[in-house]
This record gives C-alpha cells, structure tokens and sequence, in this order.
C-alpha cells in the first residue's frame, strides 16, 4: 500500500506542474515568436505569465487584445480608482506607455517610470519598446522592457521585469531575442 500512496503523490504533484515553453519557434495568442530559452508557463489565453526562476525573480507577461474599456493587465476594475488604467482606442506611444505605468502603480509599485521610449514593430504592427523601472513594495529595485503596440485598436504588449541586481540582465539578451523575433 505505501507505493499507491507514493504514486498518488507523485500524480499529483506532476499535476501541479507549469507546461514548459521550450527554446525555438511558438506562437502565443496568435503572436509567432522564437525564444532562445526555456520559460514555464503560468498564464492563460491573452494573458501569459512565463518565468525562468519565479514570477518575482524573472516574469514575462504576453497581452493580446485587451479591448477599448479593459484594465490594462485585464484585473478587475474597481471603478475610478483604476480609470487611468483602461485602455482606450486611438492612444499615442506615449499614452500607451503611460498606461501601463498606472498600471503598474496601481498594483502597489513605486517609482515607476518609462525610458528610452522608441519607434519598434509588434506582429508587423506599428508600436514601440521602452524601459522600465520601478520598486516593490518592499523596496526592491525592479527593471523592465517593454514591447506593445496599439494600432489596430486593441492593445497587446509583452513585459519583462526582474530585480535589477541580477536577474534582469542575466536574460535581458534573450528577451530582447524575444522581442526581436516579432518585429517583422
């Protein structure tokens, strides 16, 4: 008996498992692109969580079609508390970019600012990519990159963020790979 309740175990904890990106070519939401790393995968449709080491070491976040009218990381709304973080149609680069900042500072984060904002292409979409910076609520000093576009009147972006430290420049080359492979 101590077997079954060992492979019982075991069956569960495979179960609790994130399916693994692997390093090559995906497509994610409709968007194609290549990684040279692997990534585990904690998100659903339209709003992907990929990690190396954990979402508060290392996290890319993939949106896809956030409509005119959603939060900008698709959360629950809370009416005007979180109205500078609806998208809208027809928004500039920088209004764009200053979304996802409230967005950001909304979700408890400090400090937070957009740099080094650039023409870039997303899905053969025109868009941008900036940086990012910004501290946890426990002081931690975080670093991002940031790919979005909002042409087609939806807004569908990627996001990195790491801890300056270490960790954000460890993969920030394979990240900007990622970001490469999808500005065609």
């Amino acid at each position: 008996m101590p077997s079954f309740g060992l492979a019982l175990a075991c069956l569960l904890l495979s179960a609790c498992s994130s399916p693994l990106v692997q390093p090559g070519p995906q497509t994610v939401d409709g968007l194609r692109l290549s990684t040279p790393i692997a990534w585990s995968d904690l998100g659903r449709g339209g709003q992907r969580l990929w990690t190396r080491d954990g979402m508060l070491l290392n996290a890319l976040r993939i949106y896809t079609d956030i409509e005119p009218g959603e939060h900008v990381f698709r959360a629950r709304l809370r009416g005007k508390k979180d109205e500078g973080a609806r998208f809208r149609a027809g928004l500039s680069e920088i209004e764009i970019s200053e979304l996802i900042v409230e967005g950001l500072r909304g979700s408890g984060l400090s400090n937070v600012e957009a740099l080094n904002l650039r023409p870039s292409t997303l899905n053969s979409r025109h868009g941008f990519r900036a940086e990012l910076r910004f501290d946890s609520a426990s002081g931690l000093h975080y670093r991002g990159l940031l790919l979005a576009e909002g042409a087609d009147g939806s807004l569908s972006f990627l996001m990195y963020t790491a801890p300056a430290e270490f960790y954000f420049e460890r993969d920030r080359a394979s990240v900007e790979a990622i970001f490469d492979s999808l500005a065609r």
